[in-house]
């Protein structure tokens, strides 16, 4: 399986001089059409705070599993306070920042350039030196295992207040390559709810993951290989040896230290350009 570019297409038109509405559009996905989108309330919000009320049209072609813990709504909405930015001539990061916050707490990650350390909400943040990794994804394809962030945090902090709530996953102990600086507080409690989590950490970690961790809120697990040749065999390994992976997508992906194109306050497209385009990519 080669590896996949797991990423949105985030296009936004703006008709400058034209006032009207932000409409929203994701084709295939009604569901996630129009003004609860993510990315429909980012531009609603950076109309608001910058004064514009010109027509933008939103058209978004979901690559990124929903509900799945990898911050493809996020991302979109960052996509588009960017293309935005860039096409009303915006420069106060401070005030972009703080739009992007109020959308969501990972959104102003995914302003950034790459990868970073968060605190607070999210929002502080400091860039963070990581090297490429090579990645299996397991996400259930199962409705009954989305998982919407609200409550994944809402089950830790009823884990925090009574530790008898809480279930600990034990450590799984593997030879060779085992990075030590991975951790999910949202996990344990979300396996509580959902075994069917742990039994992908476990299924990553018996194919040569050296750690499987839930992503975000869930339910994606993703484990991490020594390389992508490591990770290929695994997903060929799961999918002759393995009833379960049946009901599972599984990606091989790669991360990068920067992302080609997404270079902060940069469009694909020339600024005197009414229609902005940018793809959305998870770091």
């Amino acid at each position: 399986m080669a590896p996949v570019d797991l990423a949105d297409e985030v296009e936004v038109r703006v008709s400058r001089g034209r006032p009207g509405p932000v409409s929203c559009r994701c084709p295939g996905r009604p569901e996630l059409d129009g003004p609860n989108n993510l990315a429909a309330r980012a531009a609603e919000g950076f109309r608001r705070r910058f004064g514009v009320d010109d027509r933008c049209d939103i058209r978004i072609q979901k690559r990124i599993p929903v509900t799945a813990g990898l911050g493809g709504g996020s991302s979109d909405a960052a996509a588009v306070l960017r293309c935005l930015a860039r096409a009303f001539e915006v420069r106060d990061r401070e005030a972009l920042a703080e739009e992007a916050l109020a959308v969501g707490s990972d959104v102003p990650f995914f302003l950034g350039a790459g990868p970073a350390w968060a605190r607070g909400r999210g929002e502080k943040l400091t860039p963070a030196v990581v090297p490429s990794l090579a990645l299996v994804l397991a996400y259930p394809r199962s409705a009954k295992l989305a998982i919407r962030a609200a409550d994944a945090y809402r089950w830790l902090d009823a884990s925090r207040s009574d530790p008898a709530n809480a279930q600990k996953l034990g450590p799984i102990h593997r030879a060779g390559f085992k990075p030590t600086w991975l951790d999910n507080d949202l996990q344990e409690s979300c396996i509580v709810r959902f075994p069917e989590i742990r039994n992908m950490i476990e299924l990553l970690e018996a194919q040569g993951a050296g750690r499987a961790i839930m992503s975000g809120s869930g339910p994606t697990v993703f484990g991490l290989f020594e390389d992508r040749n490591a990770t290929r065999s695994a997903v060929r390994a799961m999918a002759r040896d393995r009833a379960e992976v049946a009901s599972l997508d599984l990606f091989v992906v790669r991360t990068m230290q920067r992302q080609p194109g997404v270079a902060s306050w940069k469009s694909q497209k020339s600024a005197s350009s009414p229609s902005m385009k940018r793809s959305s990519r998870p770091t």
